[in-house]
């Protein structure tokens, strides 16, 4: 198992990670209570250890059989709710939003019925929270709501310029572009230019920098820097340079 192998089969490296913070987690709690401290339910114990004992063999199994993406995800779902029941509500947090991550990037919540799995167990996440008092439910639900809508958005911003060249090749050829124009767009790609560098280069004004780029990105169909960039991952940058 060498380097290039993990970089490859990402699931793999996540439950090498996953091992490592559970191997952690029990090491703290054997020594100092950590996973169970904050609670007020009973068996908080027993829930702690017995998680992260299951958390951690579903972690190994991933480890060897990491196309099983479902594996990883029932062992931070599992985390996440021992953590809820014995009061780590920022650690719950934590790993819901690592969760919800992976979900949009393998779009999982498209199937109408693996959405309504995830809000039931959404709510029934919440619903651990309430015996830790009304303040802190309503602090949960807040924070989950808010992370889960900005990481959507986020995904958003960023499929629709993969899905733009994912349709095909970008050739910048179909497109009445100017040379200054095309000189914008290589620049800014590969060198993250600025705009008022661009303007010096070219001997023109900031506004018709400004003006080019809002062209561009009309064009393309994107509203800005990073959707232009996102349009070119994984492109020859090269072949790029010499338009």
């Amino acid at each position: 198992m060498n380097y290039k192998n993990l970089l490859d089969k990402p699931f793999r490296l996540m439950s090498i990670v996953g091992i490592i913070y559970i191997v952690l987690m029990l090491l703290l709690n054997f020594l100092t209570d950590f996973s169970y401290e904050l609670s007020i339910m009973p068996y908080s114990k027993i829930v702690s250890y017995s998680a992260y004992g299951v958390g951690l063999v579903l972690c190994v199994l991933t480890l060897f059989f990491y196309n099983k993406h479902i594996l990883y995800y029932a062992a931070l779902e599992l985390l996440i709710f021992s953590n809820l029941y014995t009061g780590r509500i920022y650690t719950s947090l934590f790993l819901t939003s690592i969760l919800f991550i992976l979900m949009l990037l393998e779009n999982r919540l498209v199937a109408k019925r693996r959405l309504i799995v995830y809000i039931v167990l959404e709510v029934a996440k919440i619903a651990l929270v309430v015996p830790y008092g009304v303040k802190t439910f309503f602090e949960y639900a807040g924070i989950v709501l808010f992370s889960l809508c900005t990481i959507g958005c986020i995904n958003l911003l960023f499929r629709h310029a993969y899905d733009k060249k994912d349709a095909g090749k970008i050739s910048l050829d179909d497109y009445k572009f100017t040379e200054r124009q095309k000189d914008c767009i290589r620049e800014t790609v590969l060198n993250n230019t600025t705009i008022k560098a661009l303007a010096i280069t070219h001997k023109v004004s900031e506004s018709a920098i400004k003006k080019d780029l809002s062209h561009i990105y009309s064009v393309l169909g994107i509203t800005g820097k990073a959707d232009l960039k996102a349009l070119f991952i994984g492109s020859d940058l090269e072949n790029l340079s010499s338009f």
